[in-house]
C-alpha cells in the first residue's frame, strides 16, 4: 500500500502540478488559500489532459449528521446515495476538499478488462 504524499501548494507552478497529475499517484494539497479558483484551475488542468473529475465537500471532522440521530433514516439515505452513484459515470479523478485550506486527489483505479 503506498503512502500519498502531501505537497505545499503555495510552494508550486503549473508545471509541478501537472507533474504530479502525470504521474496518476494520489496526493494532497496542503495550504490552499483560494480554494474555488484552485479547484477550478485543476479541474481544467484534468480536463486538458482528458481526465474527468468529481469534487466531494468531506471535512475532517464533520458535525453530527441528522441520519445519525436517527438510523433508519440513515440505512436509507445510504440506499439512495448508492443508487445515485451507481447511476453516474466514474470520475478519473476525484477532488475530496478535507478543510478550507487542503484537497486529496484521489486517481480512480484503472477498470479491469476482464
Amino acid at each position: 500500500m503506498s503512502i500519498a504524499r502531501t505537497y505545499f501548494f503555495n510552494k508550486m507552478g503549473d508545471d509541478d502540478l501537472a507533474g504530479l497529475f502525470g504521474k496518476r499517484e494520489n496526493f494532497f494539497l496542503e495550504n490552499v488559500d483560494a480554494l474555488n479558483p484552485t479547484i477550478a484551475r485543476i479541474q481544467a488542468m484534468l480536463n486538458s489532459e482528458g481526465m474527468s473529475s468529481a469534487v466531494l465537500r468531506a471535512p475532517a471532522n464533520p458535525a453530527p449528521a441528522f441520519s445519525e440521530l436517527f438510523p433508519p433514516l440513515g440505512l436509507i439515505g445510504a440506499l439512495f446515495r448508492a443508487l445515485a452513484s451507481s447511476a453516474r459515470p466514474r470520475a478519473d479523478v476525484t477532488l475530496r476538499l478535507t478543510s478550507n485550506t487542503s484537497v486529496s486527489v484521489i486517481f480512480a483505479r484503472p477498470r479491469s478488462s476482464g
